[in-house]
């Protein structure tokens, strides 16, 4: 897989991880109770709920990355082949935008995180905007009471 060939398997992977991660807060916001009594049940829900999806989001990219590992860039870490957990962990530190790790990752499969960073980042912002608005919601109520 050449260089070009990852940034377009990571953009359209980024791609479709946003309209799921976008499904997903749109199933969010449908279910979560609309009526707040200004417990911080809804601001409780909705963090446990993010909590799930990003860290589902992080175990599929896992597993994405891994298959592209296995059958496309072998060669894509220093201690070939990676376990699971190896791949998991360095999807992870990407996708937190961390990316920091102790695990040296070669050749074009870098390019594949640097996209899974910024679309950690943008998912991670997204989300944390949503939490926010529901905070609002529920302070506002709080105060309003």
């Amino acid at each position: 897989m050449t260089e070009l060939m990852a940034m377009f398997v990571g953009i359209c992977a980024a791609i479709l991880m946003g309209i799921v991660h976008h499904y997903a807060l749109s199933g969010i916001l449908k279910f979560s109770p609309q009526r707040s009594d200004g417990s911080g049940f809804r601001i409780i829900l909705t963090f446990s709920t993010l909590l799930l999806l990003h860290v589902l989001e992080l175990v599929t990219l896992a597993v994405f990355n891994t298959m592209v590992v296995a059958s496309v860039l072998p060669q894509s870490f220093s201690n070939s082949p990676p376990m699971f957990q190896d791949v998991l962990y360095v999807t992870g530190i990407s996708f937190s935008t961390l990316g920091y790790s102790s695990i040296e990752v070669v050749g074009p499969f870098r390019l594949l995180l640097m996209l899974q960073s910024l679309l950690g980042f943008m998912l991670l912002t997204w989300s944390a905007t949503f939490l926010y608005s529901a905070c609002q919601q529920v302070w506002q109520k709080a105060k309003d009471d």
